[in-house]
């Protein structure tokens, strides 16, 4: 059995190996720190006028701690367990929800009063899910900026090729792998083929992945590589390919 998984070999597809399942990774997109930070600057240079901060991405966090160091003011709010490594690996502290899987999840995680009347920032990608700010308008002022950019990629042309002759044969995949909706727009625009069998990391992505025809059989119930890949192994066992 064969698992595609959009994105670079980690531990999600080494769980995967150990499990005897063969692994394409495909890393169809890649992230870039954005070149003119001058806004960025501008408003970390008025930290002190935040209540509090948000993260929901490691690549923003790893941007932030590249500019700023602890002790500041503002609460830390932060979503997903690289991110939180990120910044307290750099010596921030910072407040999180460890069974959130979504921002909607931190959000409420937390009382009403958290926010309420508070000045926030939300560091975050270009094409980042706007989930907190428009969730928070209507009791905090939110101020974003976003950091990085978003690329798709393009994969190894033999492994590419090799790809397509799975998707025709339509028989030897027991999944592809999405971790988020651009993957899966980056995985639809090079291979169509979206009635494909599909797993998603998380609620949006498998959103993305049904939007654009996928059928999406798994939603891992922790947005983590471990139990992405402990619940896909288990949805496997006994999958026959025929």
């Amino acid at each position: 059995m064969i698992v595609i998984v959009a994105r670079a070999d980690d531990s999600f597809s080494q769980i995967l190996r150990e499990a005897g399942i063969e692994v394409i990774n495909l890393e169809l997109i890649r992230t870039e720190v954005l070149q003119d930070l001058s806004q960025f600057e501008n408003l970390i240079s008025r930290l002190d006028e935040y209540d509090g901060v948000f993260f929901t991405s490691p690549v923003a966090a790893a941007v932030f701690t590249a500019h700023v160091e602890p002790p500041i003011r503002p609460t830390l709010y932060v979503l997903g367990k690289r991110a939180i490594s990120v910044l307290e690996n750099a010596g921030f502290q910072t407040a999180s929800a460890p069974a959130a899987n979504t921002a909607d999840d931190m959000l409420r995680a937390f009382a009403a009063e958290e926010f309420a009347d508070k000045k926030l920032l939300f560091i975050r990608g270009e094409r980042s899910m706007r989930t907190l700010p428009e969730t928070l308008r209507e009791s905090a002022t939110v101020d974003e900026i976003a950091v990085y950019e978003t690329i798709e990629s393009v994969p190894d042309g033999e492994q590419a090729a090799r790809v397509r002759q799975l998707l025709r044969d339509g028989k030897s995949i027991g999944s592809i792998c999405f971790f988020s909706p651009s993957s899966v727009e980056a995985f639809a625009k090079l291979f169509g083929h979206t009635d494909a069998r599909a797993a998603a990391i998380g609620e949006t992505t498998a959103s993305r992945a049904r939007d654009l025809g996928f059928v999406v059989e798994l939603v891992a119930s922790r947005a983590t590589n471990e139990t992405f890949a402990k619940e896909l192994i288990k949805s496997l066992e006994g999958k026959e390919i025929v």
